[in-house]
């Protein structure tokens, strides 16, 4: 064979890394060793937790941006932004002149499901990237600790990145993934699912400052009135790993009509 005839190397997907637990939460790390699997990887997250920041952004504020280490398609980055200013930060400045082939965002320490989809910044990590039209995916397992085991998730995680980047995702749409917290041979299976319809009940405990200020505690509990079983709660309480597709589209078809009758000038 001549040169001319020589194959050039096959380009690795370049796979990003986010999450809303802190660039030292353990679920991240595993899920970029799981990346590094599959391709080049950077790995890029806020430099403490944000859980619960959903979409948020900043623009009051300087962003600040670290490079931690780097190696052989690895590298990492913290940032003092929310996990949605981090995707920013990597698809907008870091990998500007790149394709990025996949976004995947965790593995956060606890679920989101239900209406905790609404409140989650893991979750939104992953509607950023599918904003800017990287086929994009949220992991998620039910467990609170930061000394999770996540052994569990493992091989759920390898399968669906390697069919997502196999099969991609299409325009507008990403993928909610949450993993029950049981030994891997007790996960029944995976469920298609969609997001239950529950309630938040609050719980804010007021208290006060020696100069009579007061401060909040915000805390709650979920009510579960959505009894379906194709609900990604249901899916999870029931040792099923749910994978939850979103459509960025948030507008109520049903509605348009309805409303048109109203009549509102």
């Amino acid at each position: 064979m001549n040169k001319k005839e020589e194959k050039s190397p096959v380009k690795k997907p370049l796979i990003l890394v986010v999450n809303d637990d802190g660039i030292n939460a353990k679920g991240l790390r595993m899920l970029g060793d799981i990346a590094q699997q599959f391709g080049q990887v950077v790995m890029i997250a806020p430099n403490n937790g944000r859980s619960g920041m959903s979409h948020a952004i900043t623009f009051a504020l300087p962003l600040r941006l670290r490079k931690i280490s780097s190696s052989k398609d690895f590298e990492m980055y913290k940032t003092s932004g929310t996990p949605v200013d981090a995707v920013k930060l990597a698809l907008n400045y870091l990998l500007k002149d790149q394709q990025v082939d996949l976004l995947v965002s965790g593995i956060n320490h606890g679920a989101n499901t239900s209406v905790s989809v609404i409140y989650s910044a893991t979750v939104a990590a992953a509607i950023e990237g599918c904003l800017s039209g990287v086929p994009s995916v949220a992991f998620s397992m039910v467990n609170y600790n930061n000394n999770c085991d996540f052994k569990a998730a493992q091989s759920a995680i390898q399968k669906i990145i390697q069919t997502v980047l196999e099969k991609g995702l299409p325009p507008h749409i990403c993928l909610n993934v949450n993993i029950p917290n049981v030994p891997e041979n007790e996960i029944k299976g995976i469920k298609i699912t969609r997001q239950a319809i529950n309630e938040w009940h609050e719980s804010i405990v007021a208290r006060e400052y020696p100069a009579d200020m007061p401060y909040f505690w915000m805390g709650g509990s979920l009510l579960e009135k959505d009894k379906a079983k194709d609900t990604d709660h249901w899916a999870v309480k029931h040792n099923y790993i749910s994978i939850h597709p979103i459509n960025i589209d948030w507008t109520d078809y049903s509605m348009i009509h309805e409303l048109k009758k109203w009549k509102i000038k």
